[in-house]
């Protein structure tokens, strides 16, 4: 099996009018949007294939992201399975260029690989390097656990 280190993209935005809601700050489902594309981006980009998002973990927003913000979005694999991957999604907001970057939230995606059919397709094993990222796959090992669970329970 292919081993492959996890790269880390890197996406902006600019909130502008339509991304906001009545509070003047950015309305939480765009936010998700966002940190969807980009964590879609290390998934395919890890991978080498396309991918579908089939889980999206609790979302915590610690700080409001306002009109007129930069948001940074940090993204990167941290768990791999045969043909799924967690992806953790870093949120920032900066006030204006060059100024400090604060932490908005973290969420974690869980992304499958999918063929040209739209089955699941296996990717490479994640390699982890340093301790960051064994604790990271601990923390992806038991997302994904949680998601399986949930997805074979009956209601």
């Amino acid at each position: 099996m292919i081993e492959k280190e996890s790269i880390e993209v890197i996406n902006t935005h600019f909130v502008f009018p339509n991304d906001t809601n009545n509070y003047g700050t950015i309305f939480g489902g765009k936010l998700v949007e966002l940190m969807d594309l980009t964590g879609a981006l290390s998934a395919l980009r890890f991978s080498g294939e396309n991918v579908v998002t089939a889980s999206i973990e609790a979302l915590d927003f610690k700080i409001p992201i306002n009109l007129a913000d930069i948001v940074e979005l940090r993204s990167r694999v941290i768990y791999t399975a045969k043909t799924s991957m967690v992806v953790k999604v870093d949120v920032y907001r900066e006030k204006k260029q060059g100024s400090t970057k604060d932490f908005c939230c973290r969420g974690y995606f869980i992304f499958v690989a999918i063929d040209e059919n739209g089955r699941p397709t296996p990717i490479p094993k994640l390699k982890t390097v340093s301790e960051e990222d064994k604790r990271f796959w601990k923390i992806g090992e038991t997302i994904k656990s949680g998601a399986h669970e949930r997805r074979t329970t009956s209601l």
